[in-house]
């Protein structure tokens, strides 16, 4: 079989996943997915009305003027603001989004494979399993992000294949960085854990080769992230920023305890999990060092992922960094990857290939037919589980809230279903009050009074007052944000917990700009990493015609 006909079975299974959607017409909405949505909103309104904002959300979010995008996913995010420009609803979004989160996952993990020189029929079957994992369906089913990240993680583990071979893939090691970071930044710092004992077993007989090449290769992924980079440390020097919120029983969501469902897609998994150990107890001799590498390190990451690690204990004690992970869960997607890895591995070195490679095709076969009874149960869920939660509001009936998702009016969903995410907002006067509650009380239930449109790339407030006094304005100021009132900036007199200002209004209408000026070299920082990618393009064109040639 040509190997183009494999990347076709991928789609097709891919296609098989979202079909019960399309024929149910129904829909999944997670915890993550209004934050997300917004985000997107974000993105895809301004490639639409050509208004950008890298920093400040001036569509989405409640048209706030905070900022989200800028400290998360970027460039992938516009990526995905094209895609809902392209479904035209959010329905249509989330079964072309599940749909490319499939093909990703699957495409990425039999490249990595047959790039290692393994069998392709065995590639094939390891990556429908692996496109069945909750390390994919985490975006499916629930709208976590990490599922993208994960999806192009096993693309970004080809360096580690060259490493094995003795070659040092400086460009290729960059690349990949820059672009897990453009998409996912914990995922990215997992990606680099993951090369550090592959780099150190290349490097130990060549240091100083080694050392030079892994500085050609930070400096190739600094040019490629330069945007994420000196956004981040704009941001975090001039404000104090609230960050995600820090998960004080971390433990609970490790996934030998509340975080267990990790384990049940697909439900062979755990079965794989046994195969593969017991195979390693009686074969270790005959399994090459690359192959147990592959598996020491899988069970290092699976080792995070429990409640064996004093989660708990180390977020009391304010152990650096540690809150930033919130559910050990995490480290369960990359250890999926690398253990189907591994896996994939001792089937090509084993003699016992053909019974492996048996009992490889029955588990694909198996975890297909439960990906799809899954999401059809998921999605029976529909109309009868109720879209409020905890910091979740509808602003109309339930039945008018599920409709909108179907509207071509995009807006419509984020303005009847909307979530008190206080994600990346600014805090002020060291107040340690619950900024769910700030955000809910203060953006969410803003007065009707305030009209917002988009003006020159920048947010107009309009509203009429019948008399000059004090006046909040429902939008966020962080360091750079400025309020212009004609040409003059105006400075509040005083701002709430979260950055609201209040102002003087005067009698008649009030017309007040909400901008965002960051320092000037910022914009040479983003020519210079638009070149630096296109570069790469070019780059890549050129490579991909000399070989043709």
């Amino acid at each position: 079989m040509k190997k183009y006909h494999y990347y076709i079975i991928i789609l097709i299974i891919a296609g098989l996943f979202v079909l019960p959607q399309l024929w149910t017409h129904k829909m999944i909405l997670g915890a993550d997915a209004i934050f997300h949505y917004n985000r997107f909103y974000e993105t895809a309104q301004q490639i639409k009305t050509g208004h950008f904002s890298y920093f400040i959300s001036i569509f989405g979010f409640q048209q706030s003027g905070r900022i989200t995008n800028a400290v998360y996913g970027p460039v992938f995010a516009y990526f995905q603001g094209v895609l809902v420009l392209l479904a035209g609803s959010w329905f249509h979004y989330q079964v072309l989004s599940n749909f490319l989160v499939y093909v990703i996952a699957g495409c990425s993990l039999f490249k990595l494979l047959t790039y290692a020189k393994l069998n392709q029929n065995t590639a094939l079957f390891t990556s429908i399993i692996f496109m069945t994992t909750y390390s994919i369906n985490y975006w499916v089913l629930n709208q976590g992000f990490t599922s993208w990240g994960t999806a192009i993680l096993p693309l970004c583990l080809i360096p580690i294949v060259d490493l094995k071979n003795s070659r040092f893939p400086f460009i290729k090691m960059g690349v990949s960085m820059a672009l897990m970071t453009q998409i996912h930044m914990l995922t990215a710092v997992m990606l680099g854990l993951i090369y550090l004992p592959f780099f150190i077993s290349y490097a130990k007989h060549q240091w100083k080769r080694a050392i030079i090449d892994i500085f050609k290769a930070i400096f190739i992924y600094l040019c490629l992230s330069i945007n994420v980079w000196i956004s981040l440390i704009v941001i975090e020097t001039s404000d104090q920023l609230k960050m995600p919120f820090v998960n004080a029983q971390m433990s609970e969501k490790a996934i030998n305890l509340k975080g267990f469902y990790w384990l049940e897609y697909p439900g062979c998994l755990r079965l794989l999990l046994v195969i593969g150990l017991i195979i390693c107890l009686v074969y270790w001799k005959a399994i090459s060092t690359f192959t147990k590498q592959l598996l020491l390190l899988s069970g290092l990451f699976l080792l995070l992922s429990t409640s064996l690690i004093p989660w708990t204990w180390m977020v009391a004690h304010q152990i650096p960094f540690v809150s930033l992970i919130q559910f050990p869960f995490r480290f369960f997607a990359p250890f999926t990857v690398l253990y189907l890895f591994f896996f994939a591995s001792i089937i090509h070195e084993l003699r016992a290939r053909k019974i492996l490679s048996f009992v490889l095709i029955a588990l694909s076969m198996l975890s297909i037919g439960q990906n799809l009874k899954n999401n059809q149960q998921e999605l029976s869920l529909w109309e009868s589980r109720s879209l409020v939660s905890k910091h979740t509001f509808v602003t109309s009936s339930e039945k008018a809230a599920r409709q909108s998702f179907f509207s071509n009016d995009l807006g419509e969903a984020l303005r009847t279903v909307q979530k008190s995410s206080p994600d990346y907002l600014p805090i002020y006067h060291g107040d340690a009050n619950n900024k769910y509650v700030s955000y809910e009380e203060q953006i969410l239930e803003q007065s009707p009074i305030f009209s917002k449109t988009i003006i020159d790339n920048h947010l107009e407030l309009t509203w009429q007052a019948e008399k000059t006094g004090e006046i909040q304005l429902p939008v966020i100021l962080y360091h750079y944000s400025k309020l212009i009132s004609g040409t003059t900036e105006i400075t509040p007199i005083k701002r709430s917990n979260i950055g609201l200002p209040t102002i003087q209004q005067k009698p008649g209408k009030n017309t007040i700009h909400l901008r965002y000026d960051p320092p000037s070299y910022m914009m040479f920082v983003f020519i210079f990493c638009t070149l630096s990618w296109f570069s790469l393009f070019l780059w890549c064109g050129y490579r991909f015609w000399q070989q043709k040639s």
